[in-house]
């Protein structure tokens, strides 16, 4: 039974080659762990936020990576370690071998609970229990070629965000506990205005803020400014206003490397052709379209 959830989570996705197959498995695997923290009642403690949130439940229009959480306000001794074994076990059921690795670190003054989950091989996940097709594509795979699912918790969040909660069907029906769209969008707008990424752009926070305004998404103004300060990328006395917001933004623009942004994007899209119109002139039209609470 539970590989026949697995592969019927695997055929929601048109599998024509080894990486988006990967992809399709990855995101399957984050489900699949997000429904071992749900057993474990992870969601008491922390909130559900970022790039895979967006994905797994909003819809956004492409992969993600990593796992990523904020702690709530009643949780002030989070520790992933008690998660662990529940996790292990969660996969197990589903007929997939993974260790866990837990570690803790400061990042800038900010406390990160960190964890990896990391699979058996991808060929022996895919010729369990699958279909003739994905039998054929999983003997492309090396044979030691895993998947690693990063979970991250942040346990010192500036200021306060909005909450609530939001219900996956896959393997089965559960609710996870999340921030709101204009949480969600306070955090990206932060990243995409503060983040300086392995000494280049992260085109996927440029793609996210488009996909925020073709929802017509609107900014916690209050968890932006909280997320501002607490970064050092806000210091003025007077509270933060919708203007600055813009002007900051479009100061970023005026820095962005274009095409590193296109580059880094790429490989999580399905269809390149949504980047096709990004140049500087198309970003500063989007100033106009930001909008706060």
């Amino acid at each position: 039974m539970s590989e026949q959830i697995v592969r019927e989570m695997l055929s929601r996705y048109d599998i024509s080659d080894p990486d988006i197959t990967s992809r399709a498995l990855r995101e399957v695997l984050q489900e699949l762990v997000l429904y071992s923290l749900y057993q474990a009642r992870f969601f008491d403690s922390v909130v559900f936020y970022g790039g895979t949130a967006l994905r797994i439940i909003h819809g956004l229009e492409r992969f993600s990576e990593d796992l990523d959480f904020s702690i709530r306000k009643e949780a002030w001794n989070f520790s992933f370690s008690s998660f662990g074994e529940r996790i292990i076990k969660g996969l197990e059921e589903f007929g997939i071998e993974s260790t866990f690795e837990n570690q803790e670190y400061k990042s800038g003054g900010q406390g990160i609970a960190r964890s990896n989950v990391r699979t058996g091989p991808i060929s022996d996940i895919l010729s369990v229990g699958t279909s003739g097709s994905l039998r054929e594509i999983s003997r492309l795979f090396p044979a030691n070629q895993n998947v690693r699912i990063r979970l991250e918790v942040d346990t010192e969040p500036p200021g306060s965000f909005q909450e609530e909660s939001s219900f996956l069907l896959y393997p089965i029906p559960f609710p996870v506990l999340t921030m709101r769209l204009s949480s969600l969008f306070a955090g990206k707008m932060c990243a995409l205005l503060c983040r300086s990424w392995r000494g280049r752009v992260k085109g996927r926070d440029w793609f996210d803020f488009i996909w925020f305004l073709k929802k017509n998404a609107t900014l916690d103004l209050g968890y932006l400014e909280d997320k501002l300060r607490g970064s050092g990328n806000f210091e003025s006395s007077d509270p933060l206003s919708l203007a600055e917001v813009k002007k900051m933004y479009l100061a970023r623009v005026e820095t962005l490397d274009i095409e590193g942004s296109k580059r880094d994007v790429m490989p999580f899209l399905r269809d390149v052709a949504s980047i096709h119109a990004w140049n500087r002139e198309f970003f500063i039209s989007l100033a106009d379209r930001i909008k706060g609470e």
